[in-house]
């Protein structure tokens, strides 16, 4: 059993942005923490943001301090290149903590980079996955390095725009796993026509519509070398979907390694008509969630297919982000995200926010354990959004706190105008 309690924690403000307020230990066993607290007024663009630390669990804090932009976000002439930090994980192997280091450089800078890539379909962002290794206890990584899975050079800031680095082993912001042997699994957001290329099919007939802009997914495996203090990487087979299944490819692809020791990877579709992007998917074609898995390490993954509940039920889900996550209260692993039903079409709709049971073996959603977090509320526009989240079990209480924003609660021509939320999960000991 999962139970439920929810709180507001951010008041919705009109024309001043949406406050996302998320919270992190500061090292592996202490009860140190950092809260952030960002004002949201951009899509997929990194907001001003402010911290403050407390020594007691969140009991108390210290004064508010601002987090400077040049941390985040670099110029280049009237290029910009922006930097977030994803998916911290310890590894016990080794005695570090691993991130995805996630870089998009925009070209022209990100507002008339995002008008080109909705309006024309042009790739005019570019994408790149870095391997991040801190010690305990420190902000800043003594290693980081390029996931790299084909010939290709590292950033130069002499030379931003040089292509063998911006067109080359690009990557999406994805979250490493570590795996019970002390390696390192990363999910891969790899362009369709180098995902067709390294697979040997022709992308004209897989995926002819916007192959430079959508993504597959190639998993890459980490083994670390602790001379060269950096993980060495084997990459399995490209996941791909083609363009009549998922008009925008697969992406945002989440990992779990199960009891069983099977890979499962779970990731967002979308069934989207867009002109811009020549789109060629049919009026009525389902939305899903979709999976994969591995049986041997990660080195083969089965090709992608609708995932489903226990009870072979699909699980239809618009094109919004999930997340899995292991209680160490019961070591059960749980999935997080958006279901929805047939109708759900493009990134809509973005509510109920669900909980459910992982099954250990086959990698399916238990149905008996489905859970609502959260739904559209008396009030609240269509628009509402309950897919933007962050989670965090809390060492003491071993409650599951999700940290959320509701983007469009009260109206839909204000997209950064509602609430901040927090919620505690409470999961059974066994």
């Amino acid at each position: 059993m999962i139970r439920v309690s929810g709180k507001k924690i951010a008041d919705a403000v009109r024309g001043a942005g949406i406050t996302m307020v998320t919270r992190e230990y500061l090292d592996r066993n202490g009860l140190a923490c950092r809260e952030t607290k960002s004002v949201i007024a951009e899509s997929d663009y990194p907001s001003p943001a402010l911290t403050r630390i407390s020594t007691d669990n969140g009991r108390s804090f210290g004064e508010w301090m601002p987090i400077e932009k040049k941390s985040y976000s670099t110029a280049y002439g009237r290029d910009e290149r922006i930097f977030e930090l994803c998916g911290k994980v310890w590894n016990p192997h080794y005695g570090h903590y691993v991130a995805t280091g996630f870089y998009r450089y925009f070209l022209e800078g990100h507002e008339a980079s995002y008008a080109a890539y909705w309006n024309k379909g042009a790739r005019s962002f570019f994408d790149h996955q870095t391997v991040c290794i801190f010690r305990d206890g420190e902000d800043l990584p003594f290693s980081e390095h390029l996931v790299m899975y084909e010939e290709g050079k590292e950033f130069d800031p002499e030379n931003p725009r040089d292509p063998e680095h911006l067109e080359r082993n690009n990557g999406f912001e994805n979250p490493p796993i570590v795996l019970k042997n002390g390696d390192i699994a990363v999910p891969v957001g790899v362009p369709v026509h180098v995902g067709c290329r390294i697979a040997g099919l022709d992308v004209s007939r897989v995926f002819p519509s916007c192959p430079t802009i959508s993504r597959c997914v190639i998993v890459a495996r980490g083994k670390y070398d602790p001379k060269a203090e950096r993980y060495n990487f084997t990459f399995s087979n490209p996941i791909i979907l083609g363009d009549l299944r998922s008009s925008r490819g697969i992406d945002e692809p989440i990992l779990a390694e199960l009891e069983s020791g099977r890979l499962l990877l779970v990731m967002r579709g979308s069934n989207v008509i867009s002109p811009a992007w020549n789109t060629r998917i049919e009026p009525g074609t389902p939305s899903f969630k979709w999976y994969s898995y591995s049986d041997n390490g990660g080195a083969d993954f089965t090709d992608a297919e609708p995932w489903r509940f226990d009870d072979r039920e699909v699980i239809y889900s618009g094109a919004t982000i999930s997340k899995l996550f292991r209680s160490s209260k019961n070591g059960k692993l749980y999935w997080f995200g958006n279901i929805s039903d047939h109708t759900a079409y493009g990134n809509s709709p973005r509510y109920p926010l669900y909980v459910s049971e992982v099954d250990e073996k086959t990698g399916l959603l238990k149905k008996e354990s489905l859970t609502v977090i959260d739904t559209r509320r008396e009030g609240e526009s269509e628009a509402l959004q309950l897919s933007n989240f962050d989670i965090l079990e809390d060492r003491e209480s071993l409650r599951i706190e999700l940290s959320l924003c509701k983007y469009g609660q009260f109206d839909r021509s204000a997209p950064f105008y509602g609430e901040g939320w927090r919620y505690e999960l409470t999961v059974d000991a066994e």
